[in-house]
């Protein structure tokens, strides 16, 4: 009984493995955030949340996607409803490609439009690839597990979500300067 649960949970973890990578990213952002004695400002904690799903949501996501349609790609071809196609290497390089920039550009040393240019292009082939699944399930009748299951669900709503953590991180950081710029004009001696 209890390995038949272990069972499940491990499969339901490595099956869904996007969706996985994404809710670490969460609960180490979340501890990271706890974790923060001083300076928990609305641009910290919206960088700490852009910076775990760049490195947990799209780097090592997309790396094991790369693993997934590269060394076993009949197995995910199967589960996607789709025949073994020269296809997926070029899927299996493209994750490969969003792995490394996204863990290029994960950490405070990157640039905000580095960031930008990876969430944006990430959030693009991922709704991309949404709108891919719907064709084939309205078209083709494709109702594969990994066509319109939970894949479908988090290839939209986790890709939504990045965005929102670019949006509110370059909108904390336009606040911030903008407050650190009224604090250095009223420290300015009268004329």
């Amino acid at each position: 009984m209890i390995s038949t649960v272990i069972s499940d949970v491990l499969s339901a973890v490595i099956g869904n493995y996007m969706t996985s990578c994404f809710v670490l990213g969460l609960l180490v952002a979340a501890v990271r955030v706890a974790r923060l004695r001083e300076g928990r400002t609305a641009s910290a904690v919206s960088g700490i949340f852009l910076d775990t799903f760049l490195l947990y949501g799209l780097g090592v996501a997309m790396a094991i996607n790369f693993v997934m349609h590269s060394v076993f790609g009949d197995f995910a071809a199967r589960t996607i409803g789709w025949a073994q196609s020269p296809f997926q290497l070029e899927l299996a390089l493209s994750s490969l490609a969003f792995a490394l920039v996204a863990i290029m550009a994960y950490g405070r040393g990157a640039q905000l439009r580095a960031k930008a240019a990876v969430v944006i292009g990430a959030v693009i082939f991922g709704l991309g690839a949404a709108g891919g699944h719907i064709y084939q399930s309205v078209v083709n009748h494709d109702y594969a597990v990994n066509n319109t299951g939970l894949l479908l669900v988090s290839d939209i709503a986790i890709n939504l979500i990045g965005l929102a953590f670019l949006v509110w991180h370059a909108a904390a950081r336009r606040s911030a300067r903008a407050e650190e710029r009224v604090v250095a004009a009223e420290t300015l001696p009268a004329a």
